[in-house]
């Protein structure tokens, strides 16, 4: 029960499915009295598996987390506030860094697998940014409570042609946002 309970938060890894087939190849066989133990191997491939996907994603986590933290930290209107006020936006962002997760044992790892599956950690790694700008934007509210926010026009631009024209939009669009107030980007 245990690899099996395992095994779904692998199908989304390479040797999920070599694995699958022995697993059932044993049930199908009626094995799992057999000596030596056929499902043990089984179940400390599985674990070493999982434990080297989920090492990847809490580290693609971290490195994300760091590099907007130190963003964050650069940003001239974030230094501006109290360390209150920075403490704040940050649980109100949850900005907080990763705790540690065990994943020791197997149980360990089934427990943090099932609070946060391996996709939910690629979710969480892509939401960083924008997490990390709601706050940098909640900051300059809180410096400039009159700030115009100004979301610039998405373009692929593929001459020099459209680059002056995005930018002669760009430049219009700032001044006239300009007139209500500060801009923020």
């Amino acid at each position: 029960r245990k690899l099996g309970d395992l095994l779904r938060h692998a199908k989304a890894l390479g040797p999920y499915v070599k694995l699958k087939a022995e697993v059932d190849a044993i049930e199908v066989q009626r094995s799992l009295q057999a000596d030596p133990d056929p499902v043990r191997p089984l179940l400390d491939e599985a674990v070493d598996l999982l434990r080297q996907a989920l090492k990847a994603k809490l580290e693609a986590f971290q490195k994300g987390f760091t590099q907007q933290q130190t963003q964050l930290q650069q940003d001239a209107d974030w230094n501006k506030l109290s360390s209150a006020q920075r403490d704040e936006l940050t649980a109100r962002h949850h900005l907080e860094p990763l705790p540690a997760v065990a994943a020791g044992t197997p149980e360990q790892l089934q427990d943090a697998l099932d609070e946060c599956n391996l996709d939910q950690w690629i979710d969480k790694t892509q939401a960083l940014p924008s997490r990390f700008e709601a706050a940098r934007h909640a900051a300059v509210q809180l410096l400039k409570p009159n700030v115009v926010h100004v979301a610039l026009p998405k373009r692929t631009l593929n001459d020099e042609a459209e680059l002056q024209a995005w930018l002669a939009e760009v430049q219009a669009l700032l001044q006239a946002k300009l007139q209500q107030g500060p801009v923020a980007l």
